[in-house]
């Protein structure tokens, strides 16, 4: 017996909200790795099989339901078909989970840069004993 046709999946990486479908409940920031009309496969921490959980992206809300875990990856089954090219098109959330990275903390700091062309060797804005020092 020959299988129906899977729904068109889009491999993507996108970032995205998860919470548990309860007003009060936490949002988590997670990353949906692929998405069809009818589920996606989701970055993050698995809240376990079977729980209700809502995806938002943008403006566009995906309820739906884990249906499988495996590592850091989950599998989610929308309730109702998504407009996929809305989720696409949706902005990134806006979310103080984002990692800081140093060259954004030390772009405009110049001192590096003097210290470099003195042939003096800095770390992290502390000069290092040497020769001589």
């Amino acid at each position: 017996m020959a299988l129906p046709p899977r729904a068109k999946r889009s491999n993507v990486f996108m970032d995205a909200h998860l919470n548990l479908g309860e007003p009060l409940s936490a949002k988590q920031l997670v990353r949906i790795r692929d998405i069809s009309a009818g589920g996606a496969r989701i970055q993050g921490k698995s809240p376990g099989v079977g729980v209700r959980i809502v995806v938002t992206r943008g403006e566009t809300e995906m309820p739906g339901r884990v249906v499988w875990t495996a590592d850091r990856h989950f599998g989610v089954e929308f309730e109702e078909p998504v407009d996929v090219d809305a989720v696409l098109k949706a902005p990134a959330p806006k979310s103080p989970d984002r990692p800081v990275y140093a060259a954004a903390l030390t772009s405009g700091l110049t001192h590096f840069r003097r210290e470099a062309a003195r042939g003096r060797a800095t770390s992290f804005g502390l000069r290092q004993a040497g020769p001589g020092n």
